[in-house]
């Protein structure tokens, strides 16, 4: 009794220590983009659960209440915010364990055996550098939640399938509906629900089962469109309704390499743009080609038929979770390259770490020679997890930087920033949130009126971008041709006359001599010129 109950209490913690030596990087980060927007509401008073209506829109109740709870902890402090993140993650890589622990059951592995593919493939998914948008990113959150009450649905939905009491049934439904109210892409789990039932051999006791899960969903998306006014909501019908083959299989592809590989480097962007028409990208594939067929080879020698039946049925059952996680956010935007768009394969990265686990352990029959092999990708991961943190941490030096020069700023009406850093290497960093930063975190806003005349691309924080100024004329230009503008805009006081992706010309309007102008260069704001 007291050993279970040791280990009750060691095993989340070694899990939640874990996860803060990964992030600890970025625990002390400051605010990026849109967690400037949601906090800055939530601090001013502002609970409201549905935001974004002008292209689709969002309601996340249980989103926003985290943010509640964690105000009236640590208000503006940004530290407080982050842990709970990490916090949040540490619990879902238990989440994963545990789950793989009760679906790994049903598969003919020694005890010894389950165990250890279960604890690898928790340690996979708490180390993945895939999670860097979710995890170190403060508005990555809403992903983590739901998540972390899906994996919570599932895990109590296993545990009734194994002759348990009733209640825990209703509790995954409870932990269901959490996850959705968290994030709209749980819309999935009663799919799950229902393929891990007919794993479990539920036959028509799981289609009753899905039904119970269908009705919550059905009740959700009633309650919410009856909240945003529209049913698809999100970014837009044009973005989730986009169906069109090559999009699909571009975005699935992407999906199956980021969800196992951490961002690539970017060099390799040249063959695998035209992928049909490069020598090393056919190279690549007739490697990986050779080594699956290598795989199924040894499988055969090493597993007699029927034990190769039962591990079918798990591969086919992680497969086919990892693709109905996916579906919510098939349609969504995902970058090779760059951290951009990752938090959407959050969940559906559980599965692929519960396969990469599971095949690893039934290949490497050596208990030593596989504990080296996981080891040394264990090591990789965290090496790019690191590696992907650092571009987090230097965001948001730049959003630290920016919000402490205009807040010793005297105060003025009128605020214009020239070229606002939108983005560095695919993070956030004021792509949203610059007029919430400077209106909503002071204890009273500085600037009645914020004019953002352009967004830049940043390819480094440090990279220069010129002023010239003539008569009436304002030009604005990057030297790296790479830092490009974009989101471009005219206001009251600045004509925008033409622009190319390194260049801006605009003509100035007298009242722009009341206003504080500044534009960003080499990782600070400047004035324009003297008012």
């Amino acid at each position: 009794m007291r050993r279970r109950l040791f280990l009750q209490i060691c095993v989340p913690a070694l899990f939640l220590l874990a996860a803060i030596l990964a992030f600890a990087g970025n625990l002390n980060s400051y605010f990026l983009s849109d967690d400037f927007v949601q906090i800055g509401k939530v601090l001013h008073g502002d609970f409201s659960v549905s935001w974004g209506q002008s292209h689709g829109g969002f309601f996340r109740p249980v989103f926003i209440l985290s943010y509640i709870v964690d105000s009236r902890i640590w208000h503006q402090n940004a530290f407080g915010y982050h842990l709970t993140n990490v916090a949040i993650h540490a619990l879902n890589s238990l989440f994963v364990y545990h789950l793989g622990v009760r679906l790994l059951s049903e598969v003919k592995l020694s005890p010894r055996s389950m165990k250890a593919a279960a604890v690898m493939a928790a340690a996979l998914f708490l180390l993945h550098p895939s999670h860097t948008e979710a995890v170190t990113w403060i508005s990555g959150r809403a992903d983590l939640l739901a998540t972390c009450f899906c994996l919570a649905s599932m895990w109590s939905y296993c545990a009734y399938a194994k002759s348990s009491p009733a209640s825990r049934f209703a509790l995954a439904l409870v932990f269901g509906a959490a996850a959705l109210l968290a994030k709209e892409s749980a819309i999935c789990l009663p799919f799950l629900v229902l393929i891990s039932g007919l794993y479990l051999r539920r036959g028509h006791r799981a289609l009753i089962e899905f039904a119970a899960f269908s009705l919550i969903l059905v009740a959700f998306i009633a309650v919410r469109a009856l909240c945003l006014g529209a049913i698809v909501g999100g970014y837009g019908t044009g973005q989730h309704l986009n169906f069109a083959p090559g999009w699909i299989r571009d975005r699935l592809l992407e999906s199956i390499v980021r969800s196992t590989l951490p961002a690539l480097p970017t060099a390799w962007s040249f063959f695998l743009f035209k992928p049909l028409q490069s020598v090393l990208f056919f190279l690549i594939a007739l490697t990986f080609l050779i080594s699956i067929t290598a795989i199924i080879v040894k499988r055969r020698r090493l597993y007699d038929a029927l034990q190769r039946r039962a591990q079918n049925r798990f591969l086919l059952l992680v497969a086919g979770l990892f693709l109905i996680s996916l579906l919510p956010a098939i349609n969504l935007r995902l970058s090779l390259y760059q951290s951009l768009g990752e938090r959407f394969l959050y969940l559906p990265t559980v599965f692929s770490c519960l396969l990469i686990s599971y095949v690893s352990i039934i290949l490497i029959r050596a208990p030593k020679l596989w504990l080296i092999i996981m080891t040394c990708a264990l090591a990789f991961y965290s090496w790019r997890l690191y590696a992907a943190n650092q571009i987090w941490h230097e965001a948001s030096l730049v959003t630290r930087s920016i919000t402490g020069q205009l807040a010793s700023t005297p105060t003025t009406d009128r605020l214009t920033i020239l070229n606002a850093p939108d983005n560095l290497r695919g993070v956030p960093v004021f792509h949203n949130g610059l007029p919430e930063a400077l209106q909503l975190f002071p204890d009273r806003p500085r600037f009645e009126i914020v004019d953002i005349t352009s967004f830049q691309t940043l390819q480094s924080t440090f990279a220069v971008t010129r002023v010239r100024q003539s008569a009436d004329l304002l030009t604005l230009e990057a030297t790296d041709p790479r830092n490009s503008f974009a989101r471009q805009s005219s206001s009251e006081c600045l004509e925008l006359l033409g622009y190319t992706n390194s260049q801006l010309e605009l003509k100035t309007d007298p009242c722009l001599n009341k206003a504080a102008v500044y534009f960003f260069s080499g990782g600070r704001l400047g004035p324009a010129f003297e008012p």
